[in-house]
């Protein structure tokens, strides 16, 4: 695929990028666009990995339900935790 073979929203996007300044040539957009998605599919790989054992705790019947009070708590705590630490 060639910048000129790129869907007319695209292709505009990808020369006001160039002609903002703050990407040389449209290689260089095509590039960070490239470099996000890379980081984007590591972050979901890394997710899934840490999902992983839960989901197959929950496969064997090992889960137990969320009490909604206790999220609710502990979520409270964490965010009194985060004010402190500012």
């Amino acid at each position: 695929m060639t910048p000129d073979s790129l869907p007319q929203d695209l292709g505009e996007f990808l020369q006001s990028a160039v002609a903002s300044g703050r990407y040389q040539s449209e290689a260089d957009v095509i590039c960070e666009g490239l470099r996000l998605l890379r980081e984007r599919e590591i972050r979901i790989q890394l997710l899934r990995d840490e999902l992983k054992p839960a989901l197959e705790e929950l496969d064997r019947g090992e889960g137990k339900p969320l009490d909604a009070d206790e999220v609710k708590a502990e979520g409270r705590k964490r965010l009194e935790a985060a004010d402190k630490g500012r």
